[in-house]
């Protein structure tokens, strides 16, 4: 298998930092710039794949609409050596599906600060006019202080209005099981709900340590979101509020229209309410 060649133009390739299937992210240091950024490529083997280069180029297209704070910043794209790769703002933090792995009480004191900022990112990308479709732990990088970045916008649509919605093309039912609405399994039209739906599942994990739906087979699993009911993430987390729960139980509504309209509509209740009882490590 052809290797990740060490410089990409003006670009040092300095250590791997994440992957997935077919792409890497890189730390660079940037000759033309004269700092580290970060880097996604389309490792060797699929170059020359056409899908992953459409999902490249429109992940780069979806970035460029978006400026905030806590969505990472796209800079270029280009290709070398017949390699296609994205530039953009290096932030070196690990995700939080690393983190709470490590066990979600050391999330804790900062948990506030995170999931607020999560659905201020997602509020910017909803008036952009975009769903991500792809909101999940692993998508979220998060600093020792709570900062948050939202990456990863290869999935992201053009959000369905009232006429999309009865007469649209329907979306193909793409996004990562755990986190999907029962209207995303189905392959139904797509509109900000469906995200708020998986930052639902996101808050749930980030209490209780895992998704709200676990299951055997992948089948099993979807057919839980569309029809099982939303389980009490405080039977899991004693420490998670009366206030978390009921909030969770309109995010993981089963239909679209009993959720929050919204994600300005989340932050008021975020603003309003405690997630834990205790905001402390331990």
């Amino acid at each position: 298998m052809a290797r990740i060649p060490e410089r990409l133009g003006s670009l040092k390739l300095v250590r791997q930092i994440g992957k997935g299937r077919h792409c890497q992210i890189w730390e660079a240091e940037d000759g033309a710039a004269a700092r580290p950024v970060a880097v996604k490529l389309i490792v060797p083997a699929m170059a020359g794949d056409a899908p992953q280069r459409k999902l490249l180029a429109h992940e780069f297209k979806v970035a460029r609409t978006l400026e905030h704070p806590t969505i990472i910043r796209m800079e270029r794209t280009a290709e070398d050596d017949g390699i296609p790769y994205l530039v953009m703002e290096l932030f070196p933090h690990p995700n939080l599906k690393q983190q709470i792995a490590e066990g979600v009480e050391k999330l804790a004191p900062r948990l506030q600060r995170i999931i607020t900022e999560i659905a201020l990112a997602l509020d910017h990308v909803h008036a952009r006019g975009w769903v991500h479709r792809d909101v999940k732990p692993d998508n979220v990088l998060a600093a020792p202080d709570g900062q948050v970045k939202l990456i990863d916008m290869e999935l992201a649509a053009r959000a369905s209005g009232p006429l999309g919605m009865l007469f649209g093309p329907k979306p193909p039912a793409q996004g990562t099981p755990s986190y999907m609405s029962p209207e995303q399994i189905r392959g139904q039209t797509l509109t900000a709900r469906s995200d708020i739906y998986a930052f639902g599942c996101m808050l749930f994990e980030m209490l209780a340590g895992k998704p709200p739906y676990t299951a055997a087979t992948a089948n099993e699993l979807l057919n839980k979101h569309v029809s099982a009911p939303v389980p009490s993430v405080q039977t899991i987390n004693r420490n998670a509020t009366t206030s978390v729960s009921e909030l969770l139980r309109q995010l993981l509504a089963k239909k679209a229209s009993a959720r929050p309209g919204s994600m300005q509509a989340v932050l008021q209740q975020l603003r309003t309410i405690r997630l834990l009882e205790r905001a402390t490590a331990g």
